[in-house]
């Protein structure tokens, strides 16, 4: 079985919440393990392992649900990745959630920090991006964890998608609307997908947005933990989980991770006002694209 639905982004707008709750629909199918999401048609290195590859590592428990699917939010941003899924899933239903851009673009970039990739002040990090998108090499090239604002180009990403799919085939749903109007946004998403709609299901827990003190040590213990333990770490944080410790190996392990722990906080950070309306009329343009793409296809509002 191959999907016939993506979840495909963006990134930072809630797509691991719709997931949690379509998992809670008897007649969808997702992977319940998506951590890391399986970005197939995003990295090269999965991609080349071939269709039977994907199907065997995420659908291989398929037990018969009329809509099955996976969630990789990089799929949006990237233009080869529309390209690859219209060559082996012509027909699949695509399912993108869009957040006001600024507020995702911040989110992006705090995220980045949590997860000790950046060390440069929001403002810096903009005024640099495109010289660091040029300068990435190797598999950063193809991550580009820097690239902020890029990934909030919403006009142009599904104006791509369009020259490849069909607008019966692409729902867009706003991240706002979601949090706040959840239920009548879950039904346009079971509508879409053919299946009865689910009127009593939980909502996600929402984790704590977690607020980093000194980039330069949150980066220093990635270092010394190795990405995948300290990814398992922050993640665990996030969710109060109480045996953190069970992470570490020895004694200088354990200091890390209380170092960790105390570089982050609750308190969340607020955007600086002149850089909002900067990325505002940053994004303004693309903003217009965008709605003179939906026409009266989708019920959306502006952002600003």
């Amino acid at each position: 079985m191959l999907p016939n639905f993506i979840i495909g982004g963006t990134s930072a707008a809630g797509t691991s919440f719709l997931t949690s709750i379509l998992l809670q629909h008897p007649d969808v199918y997702l992977p319940k393990e998506m951590r890391p999401e399986p970005h197939f048609f995003y990295y090269t290195d999965k991609y080349a392992k071939g269709i039977e590859w994907y199907q065997s590592q995420w659908f291989s428990d398929y037990a018969g649900q009329k809509a099955a699917g996976e969630r990789s939010s990089s799929y949006l941003y990237h233009e080869e990745s529309a390209i690859r899924i219209r060559k082996h899933l012509p027909d699949v239903k695509l399912i993108f959630i869009l957040r006001n851009p600024t507020e995702r673009a911040w989110a992006n970039y705090r995220y980045t920090v949590l997860s000790g990739l950046e060390e440069l002040d929001f403002e810096e990090a903009l005024n640099i991006e495109p010289q660091r998108i040029k300068d990435e090499t190797g598999i950063w090239k193809e991550v580009q964890p820097h690239d902020y604002t890029g990934r909030s180009y919403y006009g142009k990403q599904i104006e791509h998608y369009l020259t490849l799919f069909p607008w019966h085939q692409i729902l867009l749903i706003g991240s706002e609307k979601l949090s706040e109007d959840t239920q009548n946004q879950v039904n346009k998403i079971t509508d879409f997908l053919c299946v009865e709609r689910l009127s009593d299901f939980e909502i996600p827990v929402s984790f704590t947005s977690l607020s980093v003190t000194d980039p330069g040590i949150q980066a220093a213990c990635r270092n010394d933990l190795g990405s995948e333990k300290f990814n398992r770490i922050i993640e665990s944080i996030r969710r109060k989980e109480s045996d953190i410790e069970r992470y570490a190996q020895n004694e200088s392990e354990i200091e890390l991770i209380i170092k960790l722990k105390q570089n982050l906080s609750g308190d969340k950070q607020v955007m600086d006002e002149k850089i909002r309306h900067q990325l505002n009329d940053l994004f303004a343009e693309d903003q217009k694209k965008l709605f003179a793409l939906i026409d009266d296809k989708v019920d959306f509002t502006p952002w600003f």
